[in-house]
């Protein structure tokens, strides 16, 4: 409603001298004080809905963050197919020739890998023309070009002819390129010529060009001794010959990706490239700290918005509350249980460098984790992860926290529309209380201009009085 007193139907006392807009004010900023409280009530609930969307926010990253250690598949009913606690690096000992990357499902070791030569891309180029600008294909004459794809590029040269600009254009713009072949004009710093190049490499798409433009002879239109045949790339690893048609292979040694940059002596056998893959535990210790940071960031919230307000004099919004605390309770007992596998001697978080502080935060040693890692690897990895039958802690994590932080039906999902319902009813008391308020100002400014015209009356009546007495 209008701010009290806004009324512009109103008489201040122009026959009693009493502020009767103050009086009405007054008598209405007293019986505005049940709206008063239903507002704080709403503004309650708004701040309460706002810090459970916002514990949502913070839980839903620590189960990311357990998700990042799980091994499983998003809807957690099996393994994924790619490691994810155990992560690898790998490191080539001449880069110029090939580089090297690691998944979590490498395996640690030493491999040979001498490349004899990398993919190319077809090229195709023209014999040396004047200018790029003058018309050197006559009406009707073609140009076509076979790159491997589903349709050829057909170039028909329209009535006036075509200069080398004029085919570059044609050929990127034909409705059959989707960009596969790419034509430039090339100047050598005296004369001109046509390049029409593949965009992939590897035999399968290289270039094929025939064409009807005058020039065939003694002067050809192509020069042949400038064509480039696409080519697969060869390589040897660990003296296994091996082609491939791109310069990228992820599927010679499992988990890693080469990418050939270079090529080896071909003269010598024994110029070989060494690529060794280790397992990285400084990347394995990030996705440890980040679990611990994300259960620090909801503990540390959750303990705030609890604490006692003494400036308020009471405890936090958070305190006491029956969901907060059971969720809280059931990750602390999650992260404290006991994890134990067939063959393994890991069975606590403790014991692979996680522990709680003094102040019930969780850190990390990463020299534990190291010590542990290099001990049994594959027995940190089910302390996390479980073995495929029984959950580990960052698998049973996930797992609890998915029907708490889901959308929709989640627990808190489930809370926040609750808050949207106890919002919405103080919303209609809202409305309910000022239209209330609004007809009780109009009912006070009625009875006072109905005081204030009955005063002007009787002052008028008793004015009239008075001169008749004064005859």
């Amino acid at each position: 409603m209008d701010d009290i007193g806004s009324s512009s139907f109103r008489f201040s006392g122009l026959a009693t001298g009493l502020d009767t807009g103050a009086l009405v004010d007054a008598l209405l900023q007293l019986e505005r004080r049940p709206l008063t409280l239903v507002e704080n009530r709403k503004a309650d609930f708004e701040r309460e809905q706002s810090l459970f969307r916002d514990l949502n926010t913070q839980l839903l990253a620590l189960r990311d963050a357990a998700r990042a250690l799980d091994n499983q598949n998003e809807s957690l009913t099996g393994a994924t197919l790619d490691e994810e606690f155990l992560a690898y690096t790998a490191a080539s000992s001449d880069e110029a020739v090939v580089t090297a990357t690691a998944s979590g499902n490498a395996s640690v070791g030493s491999t040979s890998v001498r490349v004899l030569s990398l993919a190319s891309v077809g090229r195709q180029i023209t014999t040396t023309f004047a200018s790029d600008t003058d018309a050197i294909a006559s009406a009707g004459e073609t140009l076509s070009i076979d790159y491997g794809g589903e349709s050829s590029i057909d170039v028909t040269v329209g009535a006036g002819g075509a200069s080398l600009q004029d085919l570059r254009d044609l050929v990127n713009a034909d409705a059959n390129n989707g960009g596969n072949v790419r034509a430039d004009v090339l100047f050598d710093g005296t004369e001109y010529r046509l390049v029409l190049s593949g965009v992939q490499v590897g035999a399968a798409n290289d270039l094929s060009v025939t064409t009807t433009i005058s020039g065939a002879g003694a002067n050809p239109f192509l020069d042949a001794a400038l064509a480039q045949t696409a080519s697969d790339a060869s390589l040897e690893v660990l003296g296994v010959p091996v082609t491939r048609p791109g310069n990228e292979i992820d599927d010679v040694l499992p988990g890693v990706t080469l990418t050939l940059t270079g090529t080896n002596d071909p003269g010598d056998a024994t110029d070989v490239v060494q690529l060794d893959v280790t397992r990285d535990d400084d990347a394995i210790a990030d996705k440890l700290q980040a679990l611990a940071d994300a259960y620090n960031r909801v503990r540390d919230f959750v303990d705030e918005q609890a604490a006692f307000d003494a400036e308020a004099g009471r405890a936090g919004p958070l305190s006491g509350d029956a969901t907060v605390r059971g969720i809280e309770r059931q990750i602390q007992t999650l992260l404290g249980a006991e994890y134990a596998f067939e063959g393994s001697p890991l069975t606590f978080l403790g014991e692979i460098g996680l522990s709680f502080d003094r102040e019930g935060r969780l850190v990390l040693d990463r020299e534990d984790m190291a010590t542990a890692l290099e001990q049994d690897p594959v027995g940190v990895r089910r302390l996390l992860a479980g073995d495929g039958t029984t959950d580990g802690l960052a698998t049973a994590l996930a797992r609890a926290l998915e029907p708490i932080t889901r959308s929709g039906d989640g627990t808190l999902a489930v809370r926040d529309d609750s808050f949207a319902d106890r919002i919405a009813e103080v919303d209609r008391q809202i409305e309910r209380l000022e239209a209330r308020l609004e007809q009780r100002e109009l009912s006070l400014v009625q009875r006072f201009t109905a005081l204030e015209s009955t005063v002007a009356r009787l002052q008028a009546q008793a004015g009239f009085l008075s001169s008749i007495v004064s005859f």
